[in-house]
């Protein structure tokens, strides 16, 4: 009889020649640990026979692949180490007939497996971590001198150089005024200047039932603040400073006057440095003097706050749309624009949508391409007038790159008035 797992004769009793199978069955355990197997993939699902997965320790697939696939395994107990080399940038799925757990083996990784003829898992996470691109979730394809790694839900992969190659992003901020003159008496004490108008106000900053303050909202980080003030008389001992919290604050900017009794439309003007901050954190503009004062309402009197760095700024948007009115003809080009800004989609083209006037009878896949090679679906199911969107993984497009959409080669019979949008962003 056989061994459970790799199905290596046994010796029988009172066998002859007991030297044969004992030779067959070393010969059988050397190449289950050491002996390496090249497999082509013809760019769809495969099953291990008994002999390729129970005699080499080590299965490299290779070929092209348009999709994701998977590779099946007999259902015994076995260690097999299983390596990625197909080209086309899909990961490949090792797994037992049963449907228990997998293990997916990115492109270009060594995985080494263990499995109980259930559950497949991956030991030690798919193989060694000499290198940082030996982690599974992360892909260092591309990148360049200087490159950041940015997460896209699924893998860590290169972002470019960061803030410097980044568009400008839109502007957030406050800007706050005074609509009539404000009689500052309080001496030898910081007053704080209430407003009473926004001009112009982003992210609600400003309310009125605190009128001095400016207060920070949650995921802005570093922010800068100015204010202008012009005195109808002016008070002797000036001081006028940005305060964070109610206190002084190191870069909160302040200018002060001595003795000046006398003078009146004085403009004072002040100018924070970038100041770290969290959620919560407030700033008023406060003066502090030696005798009674009384501010102008004019336009020269002023207090603005303006946001320099946030916790997760979103890339700003890149989207790709399109309409085919009527049905799709065979293989016709819904879309097809070279694009003039490196773009990121996300995994499963996260943010994108597509809807159909009339409902596809069976399911419909429109494939999405870069530069002719598809890297993602557009499906409408049967009956179904809303698209869902199948990507592996997310992808980059460089400038000149060429963005395609086409109708399958034998069109839906009543899919028709197709129109979808496909949600990009600018990539750094």
């Amino acid at each position: 009889m056989p061994s459970p797992n790799l199905s290596i004769t046994h010796v029988a009793a009172a066998q002859n020649q007991k030297e044969v199978t004992i030779n067959d069955a070393v010969d059988a355990l050397d190449n289950a640990m050491n002996r390496a197997l090249s497999l082509a993939m013809a760019d769809s699902n495969v099953t291990l026979t008994a002999d390729q997965a129970n005699r080499n320790g080590l299965v490299v697939l290779t070929g092209a692949l348009t999709a994701p696939r998977t590779v099946t395994l007999p259902a015994n107990h076995r260690r097999l180490a299983l390596r990625n080399a197909t080209i086309g940038g899909f990961a490949v799925t090792a797994k037992y007939p049963c449907g228990g757990a997998t293990v997916a083996v990115l492109p270009e990784t060594t995985a080494l497996l263990q499995g109980d003829g259930t559950d497949l898992y991956g030991v030690a996470g798919g193989g060694g971590v000499e290198a940082l691109d030996d982690l599974v979730d992360v892909s260092v394809a591309g990148a360049a001198n200087g490159d950041l790694l940015r997460f896209d839900g699924a893998l860590w992969m290169p972002a470019g150089a960061g803030i410097l190659q980044r568009v400008m992003l839109p502007f957030r901020g406050a800007l706050l005024r005074r609509t009539a003159n404000y009689t500052v008496s309080t001496t030898g004490a910081y007053v704080a200047i209430p407003w009473q108008s926004a001009v112009y106000d982003t992210d609600a900053f400003w309310n009125a039932g605190q009128a001095t303050r400016l207060t920070v909202p949650t995921g802005v980080t570093k922010v800068r603040l100015a204010g202008n003030i012009e005195w109808q008389t002016s008070p002797t001992s000036q001081l006028v400073e940005v305060r964070k919290n109610g206190v002084s604050v190191v870069g909160g900017g302040s200018f002060i006057v001595r003795g000046d009794s006398g003078y009146t439309n004085q403009m004072r003007n002040v100018v924070s440095a970038v100041i770290p901050v969290v959620a919560g954190d407030w700033f008023d503009l406060a003066v502090y003097i030696g005798t009674a004062g009384e501010l102008r309402s004019l336009e020269r009197t002023w207090f603005a706050i303006e946001v320099v760095e946030t916790e997760d700024a979103a890339d700003p948007p890149a989207d790709h749309s399109a309409f085919k009115p009527g049905q799709p003809g065979a293989s016709e080009a819904l879309l097809r624009v070279p694009v003039a800004r490196r773009t990121r989609f996300a995994a499963g083209l996260a943010g994108s949508h597509g809807s159909a006037g009339t409902a596809a009878a069976n399911q419909t896949d429109f494939d999405v391409q870069r530069n002719g090679t598809s890297f993602a679906t557009m499906r409408f199911a049967a009956s179904a007038s809303t698209a869902v969107f199948i990507a592996a993984s997310e992808i980059v497009l460089e400038p000149g790159d060429v963005l395609s959409v086409v109708a399958p080669a034998s069109p839906d019979a009543t899919l028709a008035d197709v129109g979808f949008t496909l949600a990009g962003a600018l990539a750094p």
